[in-house]
């Protein structure tokens, strides 16, 4: 999991704060904490993943076992759900944490064998839909849940071990080339997961160990200021770095998804295969969020201030947001005034956008009002809500990452509670002065202060840029090279754009990728666009690699950097290097997009 829980009970005198032993059994009660905080949601979307699965296996095959194996899952999940219960209620001081982390380990590693099971006791033969389907799924439980247990390395070995081993396994027992050839991409699917979630474990005990250290010198030294810049840094590389990490699978995952959809429209199945987006595009948007937070702070999102229209910005806002406030049976309504204000419009529609959202968000009748007053030379741009309201309490905290007022619990459902952080950063990156009040049950204003602006003579609107779907049929033929150091990365990748008629070469490195662009060139198939990854093995990178081609070609390559890379330093020279950059997890239609748009404008 991504965020740190905000306390422990320091249960020793103040001088032994920092003493090795009191630092572990603290890192050790923040871990336990961890497995245990979003346990029941973890167990709740295991029952309906579990459910689903089962069912569609019992539809297909007839096997009355898949129900049994069914009842026993869900048994173990209640009970283990009940145990998690009683742990975190009970009082600090009488837990303890090295009972419940063994207990944890046990229980999940007994329902990762259920899902190890599944291959061997219910293998679909001769059924290459269902299989992929099961490949998919046992993969996605190895993958998704790393977030969960990766504060624990037992717990690491306990989910992702059984499960694919359980898969390669029975892929490889099968015995033709398909499936050996799956069974072991399992294994090196299984060493990958294993090394992702090892090293998020020695990242987040690294973070802890440097959070308490910090701690005890911040008592000792009275420097708070500092200590919380360097808090904040290494909050900042710890999220950056876990970010990279995940959204290398999450990536694959969804090319792979997408290819699997492609592959099933018009079937029976197609509607297995968009639940599985679904829920692909919804762990992308908690990395867009981290992602937009990186770029923030490392200062590469630059303001353009220019006269802007409330009007039209309100109108675009209306179009976004109607159809969440109708389906939630709540009014939205908007007053601009036919104002005009000094403002980056782009920025200033993301801020708005995220103060509207969570509005909506936590109201439950009425509705969400945006206006706009005059005030002196200033614009006061106002959402009020008639909803629940936040405690006076907790208005200082509203604007922290991770942090919900009235969401102690850490319902997925309500979001990651990055919302309200973005909004500070871009009203700081903007200047805008940003007040908020509220009273629980009668609801909650935010106010920002703009720059008043006149209207301008005349108003031009500018080109849509992007192009339709039915232009993108050009891209038939095209020579592409997707560059990448993990196999599944670009395994996926080709598979996808390979759907589009494009033709896709792959490599891992520099001197492969020059190999196979020479090979290329003298075969006459020129290279039309190269795809790479920002951060390639032995230090090489993306940037070198396309001006390394360049140099060999002697000519203008289109290219576009893919990276899962968030780290503010990495953020600013990807920007900087004047190649196009796009962050993992990409969508495939957002990265066939850009590669019309990079060799349309090579060709004008």
């Amino acid at each position: 999991m991504m965020s740190l829980p905000k306390f422990v009970a320091l249960s020793a005198p103040f001088d032994a704060i920092d003493q090795p032993e009191f630092l572990e059994k603290r890192i050790l009660t923040e871990q336990v904490e961890s497995l245990l905080v979003t346990s029941e949601s973890v167990f709740y979307a295991g029952f309906l993943l579990a459910v689903a699965f089962a069912a569609l296996f019992y539809w297909k095959t007839g096997q009355y076992g898949i129900l049994i194996w069914l009842a026993l899952l869900n048994v173990w999940q209640i009970v283990r759900m009940q145990a998690s219960r009683k742990y975190t209620k009970t009082p600090l001081d009488q837990r303890k944490p090295e009972r419940a982390a063994v207990g944890y380990c046990y229980g999940n590693a007994v329902t990762s064998i259920f899902w190890g099971l599944v291959p061997w006791l219910f293998f679909p033969y001769g059924d290459i839909t269902l299989t992929s389907i099961m490949v998919l799924v046992l993969m996605g439980i190895a993958s998704g849940g790393l977030g969960s247990v990766s504060s624990y390395r037992t717990a690491v070995f306990c989910l992702v071990v059984p499960v694919l081993t359980g898969l390669s396994t029975a892929l490889l027992w099968q015995g033709d080339v398909v499936h050996v050839f799956l069974g072991l991409c399992a294994l090196a699917y299984m060493a990958l997961n294993l090394q992702l979630g090892l090293e998020q474990n020695r990242l987040m005990n690294e973070a802890l160990r440097a959070r308490y250290q910090i701690e005890a010198l911040a008592h000792r030294l009275a420097e708070q200021v500092k200590i919380v810049e360097r808090a904040s840094l290494e909050k900042t590389r710890f999220f950056a770095s876990a970010s990279h990490d995940l959204r290398q699978p999450l990536h694959s995952l969804g090319l792979f998804g997408s290819t699997l959809l492609h592959k099933l429209k018009n079937t029976p199945d197609e509607v297995i295969a968009s639940n599985l987006m679904q829920c692909v595009d919804a762990l992308e948007e908690s990395f867009s969020y981290m992602l937009d937070v990186s770029k923030l702070d490392a200062g590469v999102v630059h303001v353009n201030t220019q006269k802007t229209s409330l009007g039209d910005l309100f109108r675009k806002l209306q179009t976004s947001f109607g159809r969440q406030a109708e389906s939630q049976g709540l009014s939205l309504r908007f007053k601009p005034g036919n104002k005009w204000v000094l403002a980056d419009i782009a920025l200033l529609e993301r801020l708005l956008g995220n103060l509207i959202h969570n509005s909506l968000k936590f109201t439950a009748n009425g509705g969400v009002v945006v206006v706009a007053r005059t005030v002196g030379n200033h614009v006061s741009l106002e959402v009020w809500d008639t909803g629940s309201g936040i405690a006076q309490h907790e208005l200082p905290h509203i604007f922290d990452e991770f942090y919900q007022a009235g969401n102690r619990e850490r319902d997925r459902s309500m979001g990651l509670g990055m919302g309200l952080a973005i909004v500070q950063r871009l009203s700081n990156l903007m200047q805008i002065p940003l007040d908020v009040k509220s009273r629980p049950q009668s609801g909650t204003v935010f106010k920002l202060l703009l720059p008043r602006a006149v209207q301008p003579v005349k108003f031009v609107a500018l080109p849509i840029r992007y192009p339709t779907h039915a232009t993108l049929s050009v891209l038939t033929g095209l020579h592409v090279l997707v560059v990448d150091d993990e196999e599944n990365v670009r395994v996926s990748t080709a598979a996808s754009l390979s759907l589009y008629g494009m033709h896709v070469a792959v490599a891992d490195g520099i001197d492969s990728a020059c190999d196979i662009v020479k090979t290329m060139d003298e075969a006459g198939q020129p290279l039309n666009i190269v795809i790479s990854d920002f951060r390639l093995r032995d230090h090489e990178d993306g940037i070198a690699l396309v001006n390394q081609l360049r140099i060999q070609l002697n000519r203008h390559i289109p290219a576009l950097l893919v990276t899962g890379d968030t780290a503010p330093e990495r953020v600013r020279q990807a920007l900087e290097s004047g190649i196009r950059v796009l962050y993992k997890p990409v969508k495939i239609h957002d990265l066939v997009e850009e590669i019309y748009i990079q060799v349309t404008t090579q060709l004008q």
